[in-house]
């Protein structure tokens, strides 16, 4: 009898005597510890305000009359006038550049065009023995401008001579990468670089260079065609090499007597 009784106190406490539907209505029946605890709210669940939707509304209705109007309030008609010149600067008129000396300023350019050269005539212009030629000391850069110019512009085929030694390495054209300036700043810098004793090219003297090639009608060069047509000088203007040059206009600038 003992343990049947303990066996019924450890039950739930619910018996015949609770009815389960008459306590779920006293729960919502309008207590005060019930009505607490439908009142909680999680933070951040709260609602808005009608005065901050208000406020909110007119903010984005002005800032949409701004834009359709296309800046209108801030008066920017007021910034630019029809005619309008800029005045004096309170620094002074602005300078021109600085003339540069001919073989100085062809050098300088031509020193950046022959970076491209590097790879097979060396920076130091002495070439690969037995396959690339030297530039420096050769007869060919010294010599006459036009078949130099021919050289570089058409590329050459067959063997060339070069202080002695003869090369069958073929040259291929760079024409498509120079006009008259760099032709002419190329050039000049192969001829003044490493020894060489040659003479400045003008950028005249180049353009009639490359006319000449035009004329010829394309295709490599031989040594012996080169020897044969084209051992001259290349006319035009014939540039000193104190002759200071405008470096945007590459233009000589006159200078006061």
């Amino acid at each position: 009898m003992a343990d049947s009784s303990s066996s019924r106190d450890l039950r739930p406490d619910l018996d015949e005597t609770i009815n389960v539907p008459e306590a779920h209505a006293a729960l919502s029946s309008g207590a005060p510890a019930v009505e607490r605890e439908k009142s909680l709210r999680e933070n951040g669940m709260e609602p808005v305000t009608l005065w901050l939707i208000m406020v909110s509304a007119v903010i984005v209705l002005a800032g949409g009359a701004v834009m359709g109007q296309g800046g209108a309030f801030f008066g920017y008609d007021e910034l630019v006038k029809e005619g309008y010149m800029r005045g004096k600067s309170k620094f002074g008129p602005e300078l021109p550049p600085i003339p540069i000396p001919a073989l100085a300023f062809l050098r300088k350019e031509g020193g950046k065009v022959y970076s491209t050269c590097n790879g097979c005539h060396q920076a130091s212009g002495a070439g690969q023995p037995g396959s690339i030629p030297p530039l420096a000391g050769s007869e060919w850069v010294n010599g006459n401008t036009e078949k130099l110019l021919l050289i570089i512009h058409n590329g050459i085929q067959g063997p060339i001579e070069v202080a002695g030694i003869t090369y069958s390495s073929q040259m291929e054209p760079m024409g498509a990468n120079y006009g008259p300036k760099e032709m002419a700043a190329v050039m000049t810098y192969i001829r003044t670089s490493w020894g060489n004793t040659g003479d400045l090219v003008s950028p005249e003297m180049a353009a009639n260079g490359l006319e000449i090639s035009k004329q010829r009608g394309g295709g490599k060069a031989s040594s012996e065609e080169l020897k044969k047509s084209h051992d001259k000088m290349l006319t035009g203007d014939n540039w000193s090499p104190d002759t200071l040059i405008d470096p945007e206009t590459w233009e000589p600038v006159a200078t006061e007597e």
